[in-house]
């Protein structure tokens, strides 16, 4: 391609970044082929902007017949992954479909995409049936597919799925263990998780720890909670914002105040989620004064309250009374018209 012709490209590719609707798409979509500019790069573009705004299948299924699937799998995966993260996830299974019946083969990042969308509308049934493709087509040993299956089967509250998975798995990564340890949470199976947790053959990552911290907190079990801590800060997550505010929530849960009040203060830069767990554990934990001392702290640290902590704020005022205080955050919320 001459340079010309690669100048042409990119501007189109960033018009296609830049456009709306579909019938400006369609007119650039034009322009590419008549300048036989189509291309890989049209695919990625094409698939972020499709799945945002095209709400049928038939648009997608003609572009993807300017492509040999043979060749490359590329054109049809990425279509798939942009219908899987935009607002119809169900789509991205239609396009799968269609590809499939007209003798597209898919490979190791076709089913995580499918089973992406399957999962953002907890389509379990959707979940077993791309499970069998992912048997059926030999794609089951790759440890990304596997990975893929726990996560979904996880998100859709099949942890007992879930689990097969897992235990036929030969090799398990961080994120196998990570991925069942969030579905037993999730679920509720708090015990299970810290079981499983404790199981663990791999160093935990940040989300095994959120996770497993989440699990100690509802069961209000601070010292496993401490043990726990004292993990983060040896496997070098203390300074981790995500894990503070995580070992933060934790402590409030089991209601040990003050070692919640010695995290707070620990935590070098704080983010509403660190000022939201501990005024609204204060709340909680029948400390309706320093919760308020804290909320003043918060102000003139310059950061503005959310409808949360202005709710525990007004718990906070109704038990000990202050009329006068709970008015004014009546006028504040209204003011700035928090929901």
């Amino acid at each position: 391609m001459d340079k010309a012709g690669q100048s042409l490209k990119w501007v189109l590719l960033d018009l296609i970044h830049k456009c709306n609707d579909l019938r400006s798409f369609k007119q650039i979509h034009a322009h590419l082929l008549t300048s036989s500019l189509i291309a890989n790069d049209l695919v990625t573009k094409a698939a972020n902007f499709l799945g945002k705004h095209v709400t049928d299948v038939h648009y997608p299924c003609k572009i993807l017949k300017q492509f040999d699937w043979i060749l490359s799998s590329f054109p049809c995966n990425m279509l798939i992954s942009g219908y899987a993260s935009g607002q119809l996830p169900w789509l991205a299974i239609l396009i799968y479909r269609w590809t499939a019946r007209n003798g597209f083969v898919p490979d190791v990042y076709t089913v995580p995409a499918v089973l992406k969308s399957c999962g953002k509308f907890s389509g379990i049934g959707e979940v077993r049936q791309f499970h069998s493709v992912a048997v059926k087509t030999g794609l089951w040993c790759d440890i990304y597919v596997q990975n893929n299956l726990v996560h979904v089967y996880s998100i859709c509250g099949d942890t007992v799925g879930a689990g097969k998975v897992f235990d036929d798995m030969l090799v398990r990564d961080v994120v196998s263990w990570t991925g069942l340890i969030s579905g037993y949470v999730k679920a509720g199976l708090f015990n299970d998780a810290i079981w499983l947790f404790f199981r663990m053959d791999v160093e935990p990552n940040v989300a095994t720890v959120v996770s497993i911290l989440g699990a100690c907190g509802k069961l209000g079990r601070s010292s496993l909670g401490k043990g726990i801590h004292g993990l983060v800060l040896k496997c070098l997550y203390g300074e981790d914002l995500v894990v503070c505010n995580a070992v933060l929530d934790m402590y409030m849960k089991c209601e040990s105040v003050t070692d919640a009040r010695k995290m707070f203060d620990e935590i070098p830069v704080k983010n509403i989620i660190s000022w939201t767990s501990m005024i609204g554990g204060l709340v909680q934990c029948q400390c309706p004064r320093e919760s308020l001392d804290l909320f003043n702290q918060m102000q003139c640290s310059g950061f503005e309250p959310d409808g949360v902590i202005l709710t525990s704020v007004l718990s906070a005022c109704a038990s000990l009374g202050l009329l006068d205080d709970g008015r004014w955050v009546h006028e504040y919320i209204d003011r700035r018209h928090i929901k």
